[in-house]
């Protein structure tokens, strides 16, 4: 019994020891670089896949970040405090990493690859970033007929003031 023990011990251990040096390279990760033309080591499906579909769309700049990024540790950019999707993406709209918010630097990629440069512009200005001027207290509207009531307007709603001008026409 003892004997059947270990030779199972040893038997799953090799197996095992198998199993993790066969994982070193997914075979959906091998069939990716595959298509994509490269050595499946040092890449993320993710990576392969993006590639795959930069080659698709002839995008040069993309295809050489990714080729750039083999075997690169993916949490570097992490590590500065800036998600590594956003590095990615600033590294592609060629801007520095941090300072744009995800929407901006996918607004800003696509903006560049259509050639919008209002878009761009608008972007990297910082313009689509300030807080629009709060509106007015008082309307023009509730000005005039606050005036025709002989009343403050900022002391009563457009309800109120409605209200009081019914009251003057009734009475």
């Amino acid at each position: 019994m003892r004997k059947f023990t270990l030779s199972a011990l040893a038997l799953a251990a090799v197996l095992s020891a198998g199993a993790v040096s066969a994982q070193s390279v997914n075979p959906g990760v091998a069939q990716l670089a595959a298509i994509a033309g490269v050595s499946p080591e040092g890449f993320t499906a993710n990576q392969l896949q993006r590639l795959i579909q930069a080659q698709r769309d002839q995008d040069r700049e993309e295809v050489a970040f990714i080729l750039s990024q083999a075997g690169a540790d993916v949490s570097r950019a992490e590590t500065m405090g800036v998600a590594s999707s956003d590095a990615q993406l600033a590294a592609l709209a060629g801007v520095e990493p941090g300072v744009y918010s995800t929407n901006e630097l996918q607004r800003l990629i696509d903006a560049e690859r259509n050639n919008d440069n209002e878009t761009v512009n608008f972007i990297l200005s910082g313009e689509n970033r300030k807080e629009a001027a709060p509106a007015s207290a008082v309307t023009p509207g509730e000005q005039q007929l606050a005036a025709t009531l002989g009343v403050d307007p900022a002391d009563y709603t457009l309800s109120e003031l409605t209200a009081m001008y019914a009251d003057r026409l009734d009475g």
